[in-house]
């Protein structure tokens, strides 16, 4: 009985510390998926005037960029945004998914890939994928100074002709239990890819975009050089969203990851207790029977 006991007791402590640490990841979790979320929000009412300037602009039929045409050659650059951490459910098994499903049957040969975090250079090596580049220091707190180094490697390489078109695959976070993968195409960059893509956090935004006609005011130097200036801005600010979704998405799921595993082990833990206590009055029971049998012994 000592012995039994003494291992339930060590089952009882370790599982009770891996509680501990669930709970603590948990509320770590929560804090960093708050930070996210806020800098979304931060970056929301610039991507919709920007997104209006574009709508107006691109209702001149004769101006055009080459950040708006699609590339001359036949590969296609896509951005898979993962994490450097694991512990968050089925977190990088739906982006998985995602890419496989996607690029299932096609040519891989002319797919490449840039992969944000750890566990995105993993996901595309299982999947037999070119890995261009790689970017393991992007986090919730990272500014749009910090991520605009993948909007300019992204747009270098589009402009170089070499890519038909670029994508980004990144988790659309929609509420704080609910994420959904999405691939999304930044260039050429359209009215109709850029909504997307600002409306995923939020569908209010497209709504209340408005259409105004610009043909009445004069744009010094002229609507190109305009254009020029405004694209590589909103670039960044959809690159920024879609990271910050990634991270938001992230930590949702590992916050849910974790307080199932607190749960799980609550659960362990009430099993063991019983366990505990049905050994302990099993050996109590065991003592009190050869006492009566040794005092009948002496007695007879």
């Amino acid at each position: 009985m000592p012995l039994q006991t003494k291992a339930i007791k060590q089952k009882i402590k370790s599982v009770g510390n891996i509680k501990k640490i669930t709970k603590t990841m948990e509320m770590v979790s929560v804090s960093k998926m708050r930070k996210a979320v806020e800098h979304v929000l931060a970056s929301r009412m610039y991507a919709r005037y920007a997104l209006e300037l574009l709508i107006n602009i691109s209702r001149d039929k004769n101006v055009s960029n080459p950040l708006m045409l699609r590339g001359a050659g036949e590969k296609e650059l896509i951005v898979v945004v993962a994490s450097n951490k694991g512990l968050c459910g089925g977190y990088h098994g739906n982006i998985t998914r995602a890419l496989n499903s996607y690029t299932k049957g096609k040519d891989t040969t002319k797919t490449r890939v840039i992969t944000i975090g750890r566990y995105g250079e993993k996901i595309c090596k299982k999947l037999n994928l070119q890995t261009f580049a790689s970017f393991l220091n992007f986090s919730e707190t990272s500014p749009i100074e910090q991520t605009k180094e993948l909007s300019n490697l992204i747009t270098q390489e589009f402009l170089k002709g070499e890519y038909a078109s670029v994508k980004v695959l990144y988790t659309e976070f929609l509420k704080s239990t609910l994420y959904r993968p999405a691939l999304r195409e930044v260039f050429p960059v359209s009215v109709e890819s850029v909504r997307n893509i600002i409306e995923a956090l939020d569908p209010a935004i497209g709504k209340e975009v408005k259409e105004n006609a610009l043909v009445d005011y004069k744009f010094e130097p002229d609507f190109a050089t305009i254009l020029e200036s405004i694209l590589p801005g909103l670039v960044d600010i959809v690159v920024y969203q879609s990271l910050a979704e990634a991270f938001a998405s992230e930590h949702s799921a590992r916050m849910f990851a974790m307080k199932n595993a607190g749960d799980n082990a609550t659960t362990i833990l009430d099993g063991l207790q019983l366990s505990y206590n049905h050994a302990r009055q099993d050996g109590i029971t065991r003592e009190l029977s050869e006492i009566v049998a040794g005092a009948e012994a002496l007695s007879s």
